[in-house]
């Protein structure tokens, strides 16, 4: 019997590769913490900054990460266990609902004995991307899109530079800091 299961293992192991080891970290606290720093190079913050990217480059995009609890890790690996969410609502936890997925397009064209025309939109999305509400929305602009725009926690945030589809990541830290990603082209 024991046999039997030793073959059956290998055969498993030979068809699907061997068994990653298990992670002691919960892959939103390493996109935050690798976010905070710049994603440096390293393979815990390259699989972070993939599996952000990931989140929130379809349509309509993930949540880029969740609160980073460690309350998935298992106790056997430093974690604290158990089943339990964590309840987001308290006061302690309010720097969670000043992060948005901020999504721009935007557009340069000229008709036919027409000037150059610019249409533009910013939209800031709850990291669920449930509730979302326009910051700017502007057709048929004569002028480019501004250099900066004010987001919805007060930020002056510049314009992406590249790229006609763009999405970034505002956030606060628990001190009420506000920061937020780079743009990225989808």
């Amino acid at each position: 019997m024991k046999r039997q299961v030793m073959a059956a293992a290998t055969g498993v192991i030979a068809v699907f590769g061997a068994p990653e080891k298990a992670q002691a970290y919960d892959i939103d606290c390493a996109i935050m913490l690798c976010m905070a720093g710049g994603f440096p190079p390293g393979a815990v913050c390259a699989r972070a900054y993939r599996t952000m990217i990931r989140r929130i480059t379809p349509w309509p995009s993930l949540p880029p990460f969740g609160v980073c609890t460690f309350a998935h890790v298992p106790v056997e690996l430093g974690g604290p266990g158990g089943e339990g969410e964590l309840d987001t609502s308290l006061p302690e936890y309010e720097w969670l609902n000043r992060t948005h997925v901020i999504w721009f397009r935007g557009r340069s064209y000229k008709e036919r004995d027409m000037p150059r025309q610019w249409d533009w939109s910013i939209r800031s999305c709850d990291t669920t991307n449930q509730t979302c509400q326009n910051i700017q929305q502007v057709s048929g602009s004569l002028s480019p899109w501004p250099t900066t725009f004010l987001s919805e926690s007060g930020q002056q945030i510049a314009f992406p530079t590249v790229g006609a589809r763009n999405v970034m990541v505002e956030y606060g830290d628990y001190e009420g800091n506000m920061g937020h990603s780079e743009w990225f082209s989808y």
